[in-house]
């Protein structure tokens, strides 16, 4: 009896060891597929588009281009950078042909943060550009980082998002201001989203904090830790995806002046014992629920509104998510007035916004086993890339 037991306990171990090395990626929906771009990539943390080529940014500090008409990849740069944990290269964005990174400096000392920009002359990377000097201490945890163009201004300006977490303050009873922690008046450039200029690094005068020199660079607040911001191209509203501790995974829709309510909140408020009144409210800023969380923490990572009319109406600007820890795909239908997730397009049991257990998450998984999500792209074919950070591979979905 008991060999029996043991048996098949290990056949259980077996088949999930089996499933996870060598099982291919799976859509819920047959009338999508999925092709593999690139392998072969070291952890890698991001990519972005110039013209219809992509650049793959990996971990450890390497910028590669992968040409889209034969598939060849070389490497074009490479940045100075701290690894340990969180740290690293982290995020790239282009516009037309400027590219923006953001990664951990290790050739500063102490190491920091860095946003820069380079200009792209169809060979090398050329004319770099400071625009933000973050901290990286005390870390080495929650650094972020995702960055963000927003190209649709009324103006006709570019605007650069980018979001840095609390640095394991919080793990060290070390909160400031921006953490919520109203006996620490620290205001260091921690838990927050940032609003800047892409040309000049400076802070966008209509931020909603911009009178005030200590805070105009600041669009939010009270941001644990992000992998994922996104603008709802219909909308122009900011969503971003928060990471809580070991529970409480957060989507927010970040309207100007957030408080994400980090050190005090994470999920909906009414689940913790807290107030509103229990946060630092700067004025001018605002708390609100998150639309969507996950009771056990997932490791939410980027989110893409798929910008393109050719796979349909169920899938045309409506919310992608992915996470790290199960490599799931999540698929999140926003509402007719952009302000909110259609919650009726859900089983009763979400009406809580609080995903409690697999079965609950089951009814918003669009694909599953990409084995560690960190970026999730449309490209300019109309179709959407996925990052996989576990086995370094780039995979692209579309319509049969």
């Amino acid at each position: 009896m008991i060999f029996h037991v043991v048996m098949g306990f290990i056949s259980i171990l077996l088949i999930n060891f089996l499933y996870y090395v060598f099982a291919e990626p799976y859509l819920n929906d047959s009338s999508f597929n999925i092709e593999i771009i690139m392998r072969n990539l070291s952890k890698p943390t991001g990519i972005t588009f110039l013209d219809n080529d992509i650049v793959v940014i990996e971990k450890n500090g390497d910028v590669k281009l992968i040409s889209s008409e034969t598939y060849k990849v070389r490497s074009i740069f490479h940045f100075d950078v701290a690894q340990k944990s969180g740290r690293g290269l982290l995020a790239v964005e282009s516009n037309d042909n400027d590219l923006f990174f953001y990664f951990t400096d290790s050739s500063v000392d102490p190491i920091r943060n860095r946003v820069f920009k380079y200009s792209w002359d169809g060979n090398t990377l050329q004319n770099p550009k400071l625009l933000l000097d973050l901290p990286a201490l005390p870390g080495p945890n929650h650094d972020g980082a995702k960055l963000l163009i927003n190209n649709n201004t009324k103006d006709g300006s570019f605007i650069l998002y980018t979001v840095i977490g609390d640095l394991n303050h919080a793990d060290l009873n070390d909160t400031g201001l921006l953490q919520n922690n109203k006996s620490n008046d620290r205001i260091d450039d921690t838990g927050i989203i940032l609003r800047i200029g892409s040309v000049d690094g400076m802070a966008v005068n209509d931020n909603p904090f911009f009178k005030d020199k200590n805070f105009s660079k600041y669009f939010a607040y009270g941001i644990r830790n992000s992998f994922g911001i996104a603008i709802d191209p219909e909308s122009g509203y900011l969503w971003e995806s928060e990471n809580g501790p070991e529970s409480y995974d957060e989507i927010n829709i970040v309207k100007p002046g957030f408080n994400s309510g980090w050190n005090q909140v994470m999920g909906p408020i009414g689940r913790t014992g807290k107030n509103q009144q229990d946060l630092v409210i700067i004025p001018d800023s605002h708390y609100r629920d998150p639309v969507l969380s996950w009771k056990s923490s997932i490791g939410l990572t980027d989110r893409e509104f798929w910008n393109s009319s050719k796979l349909g109406s169920k899938y045309y600007n409506n919310l992608f998510v992915g996470d790290y820890n199960n490599g799931n795909l999540y698929l999140i239908t926003v509402d007719k007035q952009r302000e909110d997730i259609d919650i009726n397009q859900y089983p009763y049991q979400l009406h809580d916004r609080v995903i409690d257990n697999d079965h609950e998450a089951s009814s918003i998984i669009f694909g599953t086993g990409f084995k560690g999500i960190t970026d999730l792209e449309t490209g300019p074919d109309g179709n959407m890339y996925v990052l996989s950070f576990d086995d370094g591979i780039l995979y692209k979905i579309f319509k049969n």
